[in-house]
């Protein structure tokens, strides 16, 4: 069952560009971002680990990376995600899976030492596309934080 349910988060398998923005926050200025993102199965087929990293540009000089895991949890019938990034956030969500074209992970953030509510949404445009926004909330509803539109550029088998 576990590996027949992660065959749902198939769509993501295979090499993205992905182009965006940060939006202002009070973490810091809007800014655009060219993203690629890698994902792979891991052996066994418990597990697929997506790989991102922006590109430094004259506008974002100091561009984030991050790893995350995603894999299925049999006993409460939901999706986990677990992920770091490379300015020392950290991420747990779970998500009941997609409602039509729809994948929401639901969970927190964790950075600079605060732990808030964290929403991330991705959005199916075709068999090689996807829309993705990073929310957050910090107490008075949800804040869009990151937000791209990704294109498959290679399948992985």
């Amino acid at each position: 069952m576990t590996t027949q349910r992660m065959g749902e988060l198939e769509f993501f398998v295979g090499r993205w560009d992905a182009p965006g923005v940060f939006h202002e926050t009070p973490f810091g200025a809007r800014k655009p971002i060219d993203m690629r993102i890698d994902t792979v199965r891991e052996p066994g087929g418990f597990w697929i680990t997506l790989n991102t990293a922006e590109l430094p540009t004259p506008d974002n000089p100091a561009p984030l990376s991050a790893r995350y895991v995603w894999g299925y949890d049999s006993a409460t019938d939901e999706f986990v995600a677990d992920w770091y990034d490379s300015n020392g956030g950290r991420g747990v969500q779970r998500s009941k899976g997609w409602e039509g074209d729809r994948l929401v992970f639901l969970g927190t953030i964790t950075m600079n030492g605060a732990t808030v509510p964290l929403r991330d949404t991705f959005t199916r445009r075709g068999p090689d596309a996807y829309h993705h926004i990073g929310e957050i909330d910090l107490g008075a509803g949800w804040i869009a934080v990151d937000e791209e539109e990704a294109v498959r550029r290679e399948a992985r088998a």
